[in-house]
C-alpha cells in the first residue's frame, strides 16, 4: 500500500493541526489577553474551514439576513461562538460582560 492520500485530507490534517496549535495558545492563561483572543479568533475560523462550525444565513439574536460576525462568550473555548450581525454584536459586546456562559449554549 502506497502513501495515496488525497490533497484534500492532506490539507484538512493541517488545518487540523494549525487549529490544536491555536487552540493551546488560546487556552493558555499566560499568554497576554491579545494573544488568547486572536488565537480564538483564528481558531474557530479555521473551524468553519474544516466543518466543526456552521454558519448559518442569519444572525441567531434577531434573524436578519446580514453579514455575520462570530461572537465570543469565553475566548478559551473558541468553539463556543454565536453568529450575530453587527448591531446584536455590538449589544452582546457591551451589556453581556457579566452573564455566565451557561445562560447561553444550548439557548439558540
Amino acid at each position: 500500500m502506497g502513501q495515496n492520500k488525497s490533497p484534500q485530507n492532506k490539507r484538512k490534517k493541517k488545518l487540523i493541526e494549525r487549529y490544536e496549535r491555536l487552540f493551546r495558545i488560546c487556552s493558555d492563561e499566560s499568554q497576554c489577553r491579545r494573544v488568547r483572543t486572536r488565537a480564538a479568533r483564528y481558531a474557530s475560523a479555521l473551524a468553519e474551514q474544516i466543518g466543526w462550525l456552521t454558519r448559518p444565513s442569519h444572525c441567531e439574536w434577531c434573524r436578519r439576513r446580514l453579514q455575520l460576525e462570530r461572537h465570543h462568550f469565553d475566548y478559551g473555548n473558541p468553539l463556543i461562538v454565536i453568529y450575530v450581525c453587527e448591531d446584536c454584536h455590538a449589544v452582546a459586546d457591551s451589556q453581556l460582560q457579566d452573564v455566565p456562559l451557561a445562560d447561553f449554549v444550548g439557548a439558540a
